[in-house]
């Protein structure tokens, strides 16, 4: 019997939460206030600007919180409007062109007696995005201040700086999806493989600044970055698409052939190693940059942090060919990837003659909370990946929607099991 799934959060549980991360400062928003904020970022989810959707970041912030000579990467650049505007959902969407998305958020505090104002346009810079987008450098400073996404019609995600607390869309309110390349699973189907990829280098050809399973988990942890690019990719694509990964080797290659009809197949070469030789040689030189004795957190920080120009170059290598992936996945059918990340084809029609009438939805990362989940709901990309998972049990795959879900699937135990993704 599975599983009861975890409580949701509820708005007003929300708003409590949000007042009590600016109750400390002088005049901060009340909790009508909050709610306010959230009625009219929501009405302005649904507004037009000049035919496209509203997307804004909103930030509640006081104006003297920010350093005048700050500025991205590390800071935030603040231009501070001589007269505050009234937030309004109209106010908003004229906004939202000037405080792009993914590089500013329009902030908002009280003015006394005048209510609710905007009263600047904060420059964050993009780094942010690599929490999701798979990015080398590191995110800057700490933002600690509530932001709120208007992604999208009807969709609203709550955060703590960087810490997604909830999202709310259409009539439902859900709390924070999960990092499924945080998962278990994840690192357990692909730990043989990243031991055998360390395994492969030459005698002497790693300085010892780190033992062996050091650099394993280190090429596990660049890997999920890889992943991270192309799903973000194709989510900001607005295209959608399906990823799976099969076995590697001849196991894969006979499984492609026995369930999957790729439009365009590849030649299993040297060229499709490309992504298995760049995640060595990055690994080779982090280990070069790293003192003695290091552990794996300090190797990723090298990783994130170094300036190094050969890590440069290797960074832009490796995340072209994450581009190169997600292009791939803009033609309709799946990129069907093996374990090693070598491409069997693209294109991919998953010809699996088994229906799959109930999957289960995991609320957690361990797939211990799972609740029942009718397949009806979901679309021919979601269905056609769960078919294939239930007759292929080591197969991993992520389905991307056009509206931007993202979905990890796989079978655990006899049961497939999917994984909500978090979003941005």
């Amino acid at each position: 019997m599975p599983a009861a799934p975890l409580p949701e959060p509820t708005l007003q549980g929300l708003i409590l939460q949000l007042h009590g991360l600016l109750e400390s400062h002088p005049e901060c928003p009340t909790e009508r206030e909050i709610h306010d904020i959230c009625d009219t970022l929501y009405a302005a989810s649904l507004l037009k600007e000049e035919g496209r959707s509203v997307r804004a970041r909103v930030m509640l912030a006081p104006p003297d919180a920010f350093a005048d000579a700050d500025g991205p990467p590390d800071g935030i650049h603040a231009v501070r409007f001589t007269v505050p505007a009234k937030l309004t959902a109209n106010e908003v969407k004229r906004l939202s062109p000037a405080a792009s998305f993914f590089h500013s958020v329009v902030a908002v505090w009280p003015d006394r007696d005048k209510g609710l104002r905007i009263w600047g346009i904060l420059n964050t810079g993009p780094r942010w995005m690599n929490l999701v987008a798979g990015g080398r450098k590191p995110m800057g400073n700490d933002v600690p201040y509530p932001v709120i996404h208007v992604r999208d019609p009807g969709w609203l995600l709550f955060y703590e700086g960087y810490n997604l607390l909830a999202e709310w869309r259409g009539r439902e309110f859900h709390g924070p999806r999960m990092d499924v390349f945080q998962s278990r699973l994840l690192s357990d189907r692909f730990a043989h493989l990243r031991r055998g990829l360390v395994s492969e280098f030459d005698p002497g050809c790693l300085v010892p600044t780190l033992d062996s399973e050091s650099y394993a988990e280190l090429a596990h942890l660049i890997s999920l970055q890889f992943v991270k690019r192309i799903i973000n990719l194709v989510r900001t694509s607005g295209h959608g698409g399906s990823l799976v990964f099969l076995p590697a080797g001849e196991e894969g290659l006979e499984a492609s052939t026995r369930w999957i009809d790729c439009k365009y197949s590849a030649t299993p070469d040297v060229a499709g190693m490309r992504f298995r030789r760049l995640l060595q040689a990055i690994i080779r030189r982090v280990g070069q940059l790293c003192p003695e004795n290091a552990s794996v957190e300090d190797a990723w920080q090298v990783f994130r942090n170094s300036r190094d120009p050969e890590l440069d170059r290797l960074e832009e290598a490796f995340f072209e060919l994450a581009r190169f992936f997600s292009d791939m996945m803009q033609v309709d059918g799946a990129l069907v990837l093996d374990q090693r990340l070598c491409v069997i084809g693209f294109g991919g029609e998953i010809r699996v003659d088994r229906n799959v009438f109930q999957v289960g939805q995991a609320h957690d990362l361990d797939g211990t909370h799972v609740s029942n989940w009718n397949v009806q709901n979901d679309g021919t990309r979601h269905r056609a990946v769960y078919r294939l998972c239930s007759v292929e049990p080591s197969v991993i795959g992520f389905v991307i929607s056009q509206d931007s879900h993202v979905r990890m699937i796989a079978s655990v135990g006899e049961a497939v099991t999917f994984w909500a993704h978090t979003v941005v």
